[in-house]
């Protein structure tokens, strides 16, 4: 997968994307990710799915902030991914599409050639991407490290942040209301001190 990677930081260098926010959220995606794994089920092959789509998410800035998100689907679709077949490209291109806007629907066209259980990957990888993007809101890596916490129905994404991170916080709580019904679970964002 380390070239499948290469390659998606090169797609984005090649549309100037920004790389250490990029490379942030495919980081607290995964973190995410591997820390739900009990909740969600999905296998190493989502997971790297998820780090293609968070390396990508933003690239749709090179045509502007309005519908990036859709703008990075298109040149996702479009990109030569090494390693990822066109089905798990489409995958990425959605997952990256939905880290912001609205929820994926069965009417929107880059859902409609997807099985039922691919909708439900996107889903929930989308849910998990849209709160990793919410956890570095000023795109300035404040989040150092993340630790979930699952108490019942309780979910609490507990976030280190040595420099504070107030708009991480909030971003987080709201980008996160998508993965917690996702997942089932009233998901709430704290910082590591809030709790001491």
């Amino acid at each position: 997968m380390e070239d499948t990677f290469a390659a998606c930081i090169a797609l984005g260098r090649s549309l100037d994307f920004e790389e250490e926010h990029s490379r942030q959220d495919a980081r607290l995606a995964a973190l995410l990710f591997d820390q739900t794994s009990g909740l969600h089920g999905l296998d190493d092959g989502c997971r790297d799915l998820l780090m293609c789509a968070g390396l990508l998410h933003d690239i749709g800035y090179v045509e502007g902030y309005e519908e990036h998100h859709k703008t990075a689907y298109r040149y996702i679709m479009k990109a030569k991914l090494p390693g990822l077949s066109e089905r798990e490209k489409r995958l990425v291109a959605n997952i990256a599409r939905y880290h912001r806007g609205g929820r994926p629907k069965a009417s929107h066209e880059g859902l409609a050639g997807l099985e039922p259980e691919e909708r439900e990957i996107v889903e929930t990888l989308g849910a998990l991407l849209r709160l990793a993007d919410g956890l570095d809101r000023t795109h300035t890596d404040a989040v150092k490290d993340l630790e979930v916490w699952l108490d019942g129905a309780r979910m609490v994404v507990v976030v280190e942040c040595p420099l504070g991170c107030d708009t991480e916080l909030w971003a987080g709580e709201k980008k996160g209301r998508w993965l917690g019904e996702v997942l089932g679970v009233d998901l709430s964002v704290r910082e590591s001190e809030q709790l001491a």
